[in-house]
């Protein structure tokens, strides 16, 4: 059975801002480097990121339940790039929730790995790594983006002692100079190519080609553009 520790960086780090005190940029990227998030140069935190790393293990009779994360595991686990946007506030005329990363860390498997290429603007955006999930240069996500290689769960014997052992998990890839467009879903093993274009609430389950343009749950190719 699949259970969770999770240790959330900014309740956790010792530069956290604390309750009512305004979150400035640079407060907010010093105190994910302190727990091993590697930031490039000049980038534009709006709002509070939840930045969170996870210790996946089997629940059974005979183990024991961790004590706590070990962050060394999770140390340079998540890489943002340089002059990166990251927008977790309400303040748009659209919804947006916060951004939230999660690095997932399986009892025998490497940590899950995020890789965020320069100039990158994320706005609400939910990215969930179990293995790899790499977003090239210049990516725009519209608000509420979900990406991540696995499901968090079989889809039988869900519950049986060995769950997390049987994840099926693939990584994702999105290359350059892609546009996400609001609510959209990217699942596990997705390639998406240089300039594609993802339509509103699309659900990508298939690989997108470089210039190829989708829409619809599933999302289908409508297009290519030069």
């Amino acid at each position: 059975m699949a259970r969770y520790l999770n240790y959330n960086v900014m309740e956790k780090s010792q530069s956290a801002p604390t309750h009512g005190e305004t979150v400035s940029s640079d407060l907010i990227q010093s105190s994910l480097q302190e727990a091993g998030v590697i930031i490039g140069k000049n980038g534009d935190f709006v709002g509070l990121p939840r930045v969170v790393f996870t210790q996946v293990y089997e629940q059974t009779s005979t183990n024991d339940i961790p004590d706590a994360v070990s962050l060394v595991d999770f140390k340079g686990a998540i890489s943002i790039g340089e002059q990166c946007f990251m927008d977790s506030t309400s303040g748009a005329p659209f919804p947006n929730d916060v951004v939230k990363l999660t690095s997932a860390k399986r009892p025998n498997f490497d940590t899950g790995k995020i890789v965020i290429g320069n100039n990158a603007c994320l706005q609400g955006t939910c990215i969930v790594a179990y293995e790899s999930v790499c977003i090239g240069n210049n990516a725009l996500f519209g608000s509420n983006v979900v990406i991540m290689d696995c499901d968090g769960h079989t889809l039988q014997h869900r519950f049986n002692e060995d769950e997390v052992a049987r994840l099926s998990v693939r990584p994702v890839v999105i290359g350059d100079d892609v546009w996400v467009g609001y609510g959209a879903i990217i699942l596990k093993g997705v390639t998406i190519g240089d300039n594609a274009v993802i339509g509103a609430g699309s659900v990508v389950h298939c690989d997108v080609p470089s210039g190829g343009v989708v829409a619809g749950n599933p999302a289908k190719l409508i297009k290519r553009h030069s």
